[in-house]
């Protein structure tokens, strides 16, 4: 009985306990992450995220306007989302995401929206739409996510994508600045598996 006690406890404190300090979870999630600093390309295309998407937004918006990228490609996205006081009504999420970039000083005509994608797997769905509707010239495509997520992205979008079309990740934040860092780890280290299996 007190093996059993013991197994609990242990199990306890390292899977529910210690990964809650941001340090240890950081160190859990760091093998989920890949980027180049120094990322540049033809364009950038930055993954759908629920509420990490506004860090990834952030960062894509620097890449422009540090002149790494000169378009910005999103999914289109048009369900209705929260109310703008500005507008006086509902705005799409696309709608946000103009407005959004808009205010970190991207127009909007450098921002490019490819068809929503249908599919299980979100990130591979996203990665084999921007394959079918990448336009002509799009050599190098930085991919803007959150760093916890940035391996599996980069694994289904060079497996999506031509092969003569480099795929170079950029990791919206650090590991510890991440919402995404508080995400459950191992759903993302079960995806990663999966991916790995049927992509």
């Amino acid at each position: 009985m007190r093996s059993k006690n013991a197994a609990l406890l242990f199990c306890l404190l390292a899977l529910v306990l210690l990964p809650s300090f941001p340090g240890v979870r950081a160190i859990l999630a760091h093998p989920l992450t890949v980027t180049d600093p120094q990322a540049r390309g033809d364009a950038c295309y930055v993954l759908a995220g629920g509420e990490t998407v506004w860090e990834r937004l952030n960062a894509a918006a620097d890449l422009v306007h540090l002149g790494r990228v000169p378009r910005i490609y999103l999914m289109d996205d048009p369900s209705r989302d929260q109310y703008s006081a500005r507008a006086g009504r509902s705005l799409t999420r696309r709608e946000w995401y103009l407005d959004y970039l808009a205010w970190r000083g991207v127009p909007a005509e450098r921002v490019s929206f490819i068809p929503r994608a249908p599919g299980f797997f979100g990130t591979r769905a996203e990665a084999g739409a921007l394959a079918a509707h990448l336009p002509v010239g799009v050599h190098h495509v930085v991919i803007v996510s959150s760093a916890p997520h940035m391996r599996r992205a980069l694994l289904a979008f060079r497996r999506a994508l031509p092969a003569q079309v480099e795929v170079v990740p950029y990791a919206a934040t650090g590991l510890a600045a991440s919402g995404e860092l508080y995400h459950p780890l191992w759903i993302e280290y079960l995806k990663l598996l999966v991916y790995g299996v049927v992509s």
